[in-house]
């Protein structure tokens, strides 16, 4: 399909027409074994046109989404991508939901969200989307870059959720970004890996240390210590669960002081040592290795 567009240097040097980079939706055709990197400064909405994909997120190790599926990456997840087949995915991609209206519906979930275990499931695509996407795949194919238009399909993408999905559903698609305070979720989110501790997200914050650990333990349930603690969990899993991992390496990446105490962060968080957990990932079996 060629670009059709009009006038298509008036629309390029417009400050609203954005770049691939800027986009809100973007198409990506990869072939079989192929990988996708993302960029952890924004989530992604994926929807699989055709194909199949293995994504691991955090530590959610190589699921399968087919034709018909989406799913949510969170910002400041480590993720990989490979294509089992021949693919074509559409992605959204957005730093933060802006409508007022969406934020208020994807906060009214929480109730949902605190008492479901999180899996990573996919949720299939009803007809209604699956026809806004092929829509939309024509205009960029078109060519059409307008940040107005991809804010409109940004729009009209919550609205058909909101029509066409239960709560559960939305619940489950949007679990990982959902809290009682989306604003102050969003921050966690995308800052947890940029310090050390605790003391310095507190600092980045601007709040006094009480009120940031009274505003986490609401928004969170556990204690800023321990949920950074999961998260490091996880992302060491992720690691662990690469074909050509080495302890050495990831010891040094995660600020450990020695292998034994690495081995015990291990124990204490998979329920076994490093060894075990690289056999058990190895094997795709998930006992003794998701985090407590």
């Amino acid at each position: 399909m060629g670009n059709n567009i009009f006038y298509i240097q008036e629309h390029l040097s417009c400050s609203h027409y954005v770049s691939d980079y800027r986009c809100s939706f973007t198409y990506r055709n990869i072939g079989r074994g192929d990988t996708m990197d993302l960029d952890r400064k924004y989530n992604y909405l994926i929807f699989v046109l055709n194909g199949e994909v293995v994504v691991s997120c955090n530590e959610f190790i190589d699921r399968h989404f087919a034709k018909g599926d989406m799913f949510l990456i969170p910002k400041s997840a480590a993720t990989k991508f490979t294509a089992g087949a021949d693919s074509e995915l559409m992605g959204c991609t957005f730093d933060t939901v802006k409508n007022i209206c969406d934020k208020l519906c994807l906060a009214s979930f929480w109730p949902i969200c605190k008492d479901m275990e999180y899996d990573f499931r996919p949720i299939k695509m009803v007809p209604q989307f699956e026809i806004f996407l092929e829509q939309l795949l024509c205009r960029l194919h078109d060519g059409v870059k307008c940040e107005h238009f991809h804010e409109l399909k940004h729009q009209e993408m919550f609205l058909l959720f909101r029509w066409f999905y239960t709560k559960e559903q939305l619940a489950e698609l949007f679990h990982p970004i959902i809290g009682k305070s989306l604003g102050f979720k969003t921050f966690v989110l995308e800052n947890y890996l940029k310090v050390k501790n605790i003391y310095e997200l507190a600092k980045l914050s601007a709040m006094s240390r009480s009120r940031f650990d009274i505003t986490f333990k609401k928004e969170f349930d556990i204690s800023a210590g321990q949920w950074l603690l999961k998260q490091k969990a996880k992302h060491i899993k992720f690691e662990m669960a690469a074909p050509e991992v080495n302890i050495s390496d990831i010891i040094i990446k995660f600020d450990f002081n020695s292998a034994v105490h690495f081995n015990r962060f291990c124990k204490q968080q998979f329920g076994c040592t490093p060894q075990e957990m690289i056999l058990k990932l190895r094997n795709r079996e998930e006992a003794c290795v998701s985090p407590t």
